[in-house]
């Protein structure tokens, strides 16, 4: 039975929001039977003037960087680690982002938005009233995102459906299928790919972000680029929901998975 290999989407003590030494999230997945991992702690990028008290720094991932030497050495011949980053809106200070780009080298970049402006997605409320605002100015970032960043494949596409279902509001995007079509041709076009994220299938969403159908309409349009990450914080969520993943991905019509090397994609069959 074909399964998935690799975790491309997780956190460790590098990131803001988890407390777990990158060697825990290393164990953890030998002991979930994964080939490789890419470790993509956080990096956000804001507006002058927003969300400045957060710590994101380009001395940070240097010394990320050094923890998964070491770790590689521990872990010779039972796991690949990549080098792995996750740009939250790069577009909001572009010099800033391509200045990290040029100091650090990474295997994997995940390109996301997790803010609006002065709006963090995770702490906004949602209503029936904003909901369709919301949508749309995320879909508008995620647009720009698409079209200017420096990545490699777009992380958990629909996250704001993450958030609303935790205050019990749904969110389908392919009810804005217009406003999606644009930015996943825009992937396609500039050879960027799309991740499936497993973290919904734990959360208030309960499907894998994007759900199955913005993967079947990325893949009719043309998508070929595919990673699964957990958007693991701590080790027991690494891998977690990668069998769903894994159906969901051959119900949108994959057969092959990407990993990356320097940037570059290869890919697995599944």
């Amino acid at each position: 039975m074909s399964r998935i290999l690799a975790d491309y989407h997780m956190h460790c003590r590098f990131s803001p929001d988890s407390r777990s030494a990158p060697e825990e999230m290393c164990a953890a997945a030998v002991k979930a039977g994964l080939a490789e991992i890419a470790l993509t702690d956080h990096f956000e990028f804001f507006p002058p003037g927003k969300f400045a008290d957060k710590p994101y720094t380009i001395a940070n991932m240097r010394e990320q960087q050094r923890a998964l030497d070491r770790c590689r050495e521990k872990f010779a011949g039972k796991l690949v680690i990549r080098n792995g980053i996750e740009v939250g809106q790069p577009q909001c200070s572009p010099d800033a982002a391509a200045e990290l780009m040029r100091e650090v080298a990474f295997d994997y970049v995940i390109g996301s938005v997790h803010k609006m402006n002065g709006l963090d997605l995770g702490l906004t409320e949602y209503t029936d009233e904003n909901i369709p605002a919301l949508v749309k100015q995320n879909l508008g970032m995620l647009q720009v995102l698409a079209e200017t960043g420096d990545f490699d494949c777009m992380g958990h596409l629909d996250i704001i459906k993450r958030y609303a279902a935790n205050q019990g509001k749904q969110i389908d995007l392919m009810g804005w299928k217009d406003e999606v079509e644009p930015i996943l041709r825009t992937l396609i076009r500039r050879g960027k790919g799309l991740e499936i994220n497993t973290s919904g299938l734990r959360q208030s969403a309960r499907e894998t972000l994007p759900s199955v159908a913005v993967l079947q309409f990325y893949r009719e349009l043309g998508g070929e680029v595919l990673t699964i990450g957990s958007d693991a914080h701590r080790p027991e969520d690494v891998g977690a929901g990668f069998d769903e993943a894994l159906l969901v991905a051959k119900a949108a019509g994959f057969r092959q998975i990407a990993v990356y090397e320097k940037r570059q994609p290869r890919f697995y069959g599944v």
